[in-house]
């Protein structure tokens, strides 16, 4: 069995921050800068940490309205990526000068942060098996240096990659064969040998991408 796409905050060491339970949240900058800086260092090619809202009765990403950075009453706006993700900056300045980041969401339930682990880009629809082997490794690395000695130790192996989209689509391979259906779709290293898949290629290009990684 395989876990969701979600990789949970543990596994990076705690961030304490409260819940949105009104319309704002203000946190401070540095707990983001310290593990953005983890996803900076040269031998991660294609892997960051992507930082998100997400509501504590549904589990879906927040509605965010904007999202800004008052640092010593200078107002920087953070962009909003796809599926309402903060396009936070890095930045030691406003790390060692305790910037605030504010977000505005339209949830009614409180919003709690989440982060996760995840590709730098996904803007391609179709993935060649070389290109998807190579994630998977690196994947694989982020997650056991975050998890550092002692953790490593109990990590689940990375076992492949999901693609997560906003609305059904179809997966084919490069020979043509339809390989599966759904928002969210796996390909394990496992299914790439057994099937023999050389590449893969979607009907639109996916949100994120994700670890498979077993339970």
């Amino acid at each position: 069995m395989f876990n969701n796409h979600f990789i949970k905050v543990v596994l990076l060491s705690s961030l304490l921050v409260p819940s949105l339970s009104a319309q704002e949240l203000v946190v401070g900058y540095d707990g983001f800068y310290n593990r953005i800086k983890n996803s900076k260092k040269e031998q991660y090619v294609n892997t960051k940490i992507g930082v998100f809202l997400n509501n504590s009765q549904t589990g879906k990403h927040c509605q965010i309205e904007n999202a800004f950075i008052n640092f010593e009453g200078a107002i920087t706006d953070v962009e909003i990526g796809a599926d309402f993700e903060l396009m936070l900056p890095f930045d030691k300045d406003l790390r060692d000068n305790k910037a605030k980041l504010h977000v505005n969401v339209t949830d009614k339930a409180s919003c709690d942060v989440t982060f996760q682990i995840m590709t730098t880009e996904n803007n391609a629809a179709e993935y060649s098996t070389l290109s998807l082997v190579k994630q998977i490794e690196e994947f694989d690395l982020f997650l056991g240096n975050m998890a550092g000695y002692f953790g490593r130790m109990n990590l689940p192996a990375t076992v492949g990659v999901q693609f997560i989209f906003d609305e059904v689509v179809d997966a084919y391979t490069t020979s043509g064969n339809l390989f599966k259906s759904g928002k969210q779709i796996s390909l394990s290293q496992d299914e790439i040998i057994r099937d023999k898949i050389a590449g893969i290629k979607f009907s639109k290009k996916p949100l994120r991408i994700v670890p498979l990684t077993e339970i």
